[in-house]
């Protein structure tokens, strides 16, 4: 299984919740963070990647491979100020040639599993209605997990969410979840 960080912190909240994942699965996560992988958006081109070839040469070949070769990936994402982080949408702008392939879409978002942590007031439903929207698009159940700090008395930026018993019951039920039905 691939843990992926989408937060510019290595050692913040999502940092922590795949360090707690990677022990409830015995090891099995390799945690990386999206940010090793020097993903750039896209253009400017000749939309080259339609036919087959995209001109950049950054990360993403790498990333890909990886994530299809694993069973499945975890992303890990804090929310900034309402949006999802621009490492998401680079790295769905950049795989979209792919994920046209309605049944390479599927596939794609059969195997990638999201927690959100951020905070109601700051987007976190409409946050979390677009990843399901995602999902649905391709015609698969979603699958995401808000965490919000406020839920649990904390500030996202400051706190360690890790510590509430809740938060690490609740990520113990994922983990045994996403080990059991690892394709939904």
């Amino acid at each position: 299984m691939l843990g992926l960080n989408f937060s510019s912190r290595k050692n913040g909240n999502c940092g922590d919740f795949l360090l707690f994942l990677r022990q409830q699965t015995n090891n099995r996560l390799v945690i990386r963070s999206i940010h090793d992988f020097s993903l750039e958006g896209c253009g400017p081109c000749e939309y080259e990647c339609i036919h087959g070839s995209c001109p950049k040469k950054d990360g993403l070949t790498a990333l890909t491979a990886w994530m299809d070769k694993e069973e499945q990936s975890i992303f890990v994402m804090p929310l900034y100020n309402g949006n999802l982080p621009s490492a998401f949408y680079r790295l769905l702008e950049r795989m979209s040639p792919r994920l046209h392939d309605e049944a390479e879409e599927k596939r794609f978002w059969k195997k990638v599993k999201i927690i959100l942590v951020g905070n109601p007031e700051h987007g976190l439903e409409p946050a979390v209605q677009t990843l399901k929207d995602i999902y649905e698009n391709a015609g698969v159940k979603p699958a995401v997990t808000a965490f919000s700090s406020v839920k649990y008395g904390m500030k996202a930026t400051q706190d360690r969410m890790i510590e509430s018993r809740e938060v690490r019951s609740r990520l113990v039920e994922l983990a045994w979840e996403w080990m059991e039905n690892p394709g939904r």
